[in-house]
């Protein structure tokens, strides 16, 4: 696996005020009007998170349609933007052509999404008079799920339990600036988007973003990272744990000739919306146990979805 993009605090910061003055200009949106984020786990999502916040609009982040299973994954899509009343969709010039294709059109009324705009080539502005709500329990964001029952949860966070919640991870996971952390989880709900969009600006450490989807082509990546850049923090899903149990329960010996190494990881935080899967993590524990990682290190934490006053062990 290659790094396919970085970005510093200051390089988000600018793409965060190109999408806010589009948000402002462009959509003559208002502050508190809500915007849902339909892009794929990456660097443009984490920088209209913070354009919307620029703004004074409400963020949603949706997962974005399967272009192959339209039919099952794009009524979800339309539920998370009604539900969440988004007056707005911010997405990629490829992902808006989908939203209004005639495949598109097969599972949903195409006529009836709120206003779209693709943030692929928005142009230099000039310096952004940035939104600072009145009062910290203002909405910061939505958290939107889709529950293994298929139900649609929504929790609405404000200021005040966004800054609550990174401080609790900041605290609990001790992030100093010079700190790396590995995330394989999605983007789009709890702790995965506290993570990805969050935490990092919040505490000034590094993450490194590995997208689960990307382990369908190649199943080592995100333990090759933790490996390559001695993470001693990790964050991943149970479906992520899995594939990597099954994908790589056979090649120990092959990951060690290419010297992957995890002696260095001190906690592999596995982040659970369901009772915890202790055979699992055993499983996973005693596999990579042959590549130094330690079983001790090996937990499970809870997101919101489970309850709001659980955030980490």
């Amino acid at each position: 696996g290659t790094v396919s993009s970085t970005a510093s605090c200051l390089q988000l910061q600018k793409r965060a005020e190109r999408v806010a003055v589009a948000l402002i200009e462009k959509g003559r949106l208002n502050p508190g009007d809500h915007v849902a984020l339909v892009y794929p786990p990456g660097i443009d999502l984490i920088a209209t998170f913070y354009g919307c916040l620029y703004a004074g609009c409400v963020p949603v982040t949706v997962r974005p349609p399967h272009p192959q299973n339209l039919a099952t994954t794009l009524p979800t899509v339309k539920m998370i933007v009604e539900v969440s009343k988004s007056v707005c969709i911010l997405t990629t010039q490829a992902i808006m052509k989908l939203l209004k294709s005639k495949e598109a059109a097969a599972a949903v009324d195409v006529k009836s999404w709120p206003m779209v705009l693709d943030t692929d080539d928005l142009p230099r502005t000039k310096r952004l008079q940035v939104y600072k709500p009145p009062t910290p329990e203002m909405l910061a964001y939505l958290d939107f799920s889709v529950s293994t029952m298929g139900i649609l949860a929504g929790v609405k966070m404000s200021h005040a339990a966004t800054s609550a919640l990174c401080r609790s991870i900041k605290l609990q996971c001790e992030l100093y600036p010079s700190r790396q952390i590995a995330i394989c989880l999605d983007p789009y709900c709890g702790l995965g988007l506290a993570l990805w969009c969050l935490s990092s600006v919040y505490s000034g450490h590094q993450s490194i973003l590995v997208p689960p989807l990307e382990l369908d082509s190649n199943v080592s990546l995100w333990l090759s990272a933790v490996s390559q850049y001695k993470v001693r923090i990790t964050f991943c899903s149970y479906s992520v744990m899995e594939m990597c149990t099954k994908g790589l329960g056979t090649q120990t010996e092959t990951l060690r000739l290419r010297n992957i190494n995890l002696s260095c990881v001190r906690t592999c935080m596995v982040v659970a919306e369901e009772r915890p899967r202790i055979t699992l993590t055993q499983s996973f524990s005693k596999i990579f146990k042959d590549l130094g990682l330690s079983p001790r290190a090996v937990s499970t934490t809870f997101g919101c979805r489970v309850n709001m006053a659980v955030c980490l062990q």
